[in-house]
């Protein structure tokens, strides 16, 4: 008896409703732009745009690794790491401008910085976030906020290995040796 009740029991778990599957995301959609302008140095000037399948379009110009527009990949969800950082540092609650004409986003101002544009479409979720934020502001509550989000995007979009370049070589000085030593170096 024992074992047919371990069978009528087998039986009834088999027929019991399988677990419902977990739900799967949605699909990413849209784009997040991220761009920064001349500045009075050596700054980077690009605009690079990272599509949901993390794939990019770079426009790179003045002080860029390889300046022209080009195509590329970034490292598996790149896009939904950006989207995730644009939440974490509440970007719909930014103000669209901070720049020196915006006093109230600009109370001060150091002139010769860039300016950083970012923004965030996406049709199908009705979205559309753009900031426009000269780094030479000071002295504002979202100051520090934006640095972070700023710097966090530049991550993820790789910008230290595929666009900035910073100070270029420069030839040695003819009292220089090729090691970068005076003459009859030490």
């Amino acid at each position: 008896m024992r074992y047919w009740g371990m069978i009528g029991l087998l039986a009834l778990a088999a027929c019991a409703a399988p677990p419902k599957p977990e739900p799967k995301e949605p699909p990413l959609t849209g784009k997040i732009t991220l761009g920064s302008g001349p500045c009075a140095g050596l700054c980077a000037v690009y605009t690079m745009t990272l599509f949901a399948d993390d794939t990019y379009i770079l426009n790179a110009q003045e002080n860029t690794i390889s300046p022209g527009r080009s195509r590329g990949s970034l490292p598996v969800n790149s896009y939904r790491r950006a989207v995730e950082t644009l939440g974490q540092y509440e970007v719909t609650t930014l103000q669209r401008f901070y720049v020196p004409t915006e006093k109230a986003n600009c109370p001060q101002a150091i002139s010769g910085l860039p300016v950083t544009d970012l923004s965030h479409v996406d049709e199908d979720n009705d979205t559309r976030v753009f900031v426009t934020f000269n780094t030479g502001c000071v002295n504002f509550p979202d100051r520090d906020r934006l640095d972070q989000l700023n710097g966090r995007l530049r991550d993820i979009f790789r910008v230290k290995e595929l666009i900035a370049v910073g100070e270029p070589p420069r030839p040695p000085r003819p009292e220089e040796d090729e090691a970068g030593q005076g003459i009859g170096g030490l």
